[in-house]
């Protein structure tokens, strides 16, 4: 018998039916109640199975009409949201993972790292995320020395979540984080790291995160395979 909160048990069930095509894009779920007699639940229970999955994105509700199966597959990302990219991974049924990790002082930063950050030395942090085995995403991260020199590359591996490491092990909080995207052709390193062909157009990122003190925690630019990895942005009038 599993020991998982009774919404993760109706959350993983759906998200197996989805993934696997028993619900199909744009198709409608049964309601609430429905659901919560097929699984002998609540529907507080069922609501919030629902709410994991419209935060991995596999869903979305319309109001007055229900909740519908998203379109399109891939990871995928909510702008506006900080949550680690290991909880998003795990929401739509995937194994996180991480395929390269090094982790050093980076002696000549880019000026764009240096202009983030108070003068000093900076540590870098290159990492491939990987899910289910599938490497779709080159991450880069700057940060400055009082945080650089406590990480534990074996702790990284193994908690994968660096905001969650810096939460624990580091004491120090991630509050706000400006990020812009676009497309770019990737280059060598983006080329081997996602094994796609050279020139091919990767969705690339940067990001300035500040603590609730307004101090700079880390500067980063990820690639991203375009097929398995997109944004999501919700809009409300």
């Amino acid at each position: 018998m599993s020991r998982q909160p009774a919404y993760q048990t109706v959350a993983a069930a759906l998200r197996e039916q989805i993934l696997q095509g028993d619900y199909h894009p744009g198709q409608r779920l049964p309601g609430e109640l429905e659901l919560g007699e097929h699984f002998g639940v609540s529907r507080n229970t069922v609501r919030s199975a629902l709410d994991r999955l419209t935060a991995a994105n596999l869903v979305h509700r319309r109001r007055g009409s229900g909740t519908f199966v998203a379109e399109g597959n891939g990871i995928s990302h909510s702008l506006g949201s900080l949550r680690s990219l290991t909880q998003i991974i795990t929401d739509l049924g995937l194994e996180p993972g991480i395929g390269m990790l090094e982790l050093a002082v980076d002696p000549d930063p880019p000026p764009e790292v240096s202009g983030f950050f108070a003068p000093g030395v900076l540590w870098r942090l290159r990492r491939v995320r990987t899910a289910s085995g599938r490497p779709f995403a080159l991450m880069d991260s700057w940060l400055p020395d009082h945080i650089g020199r406590h990480l534990d590359p074996r702790r990284l591996a193994q908690v994968q979540s660096l905001y969650r490491v810096l939460s624990e092990d580091c004491q120090v909080t991630v509050a706000e984080a400006t990020e812009s995207i676009h497309a770019e052709a990737a280059g060598e390193d983006e080329a081997h790291a996602l094994t796609v062909a050279l020139g091919t157009p990767v969705l690339f990122m940067r990001r300035w995160t500040y603590d609730p003190n307004g101090r700079p925690v880390e500067y980063a630019e990820s690639a991203a395979r375009g097929d398995l990895y997109r944004y999501v942005i919700k809009l409300r009038a």
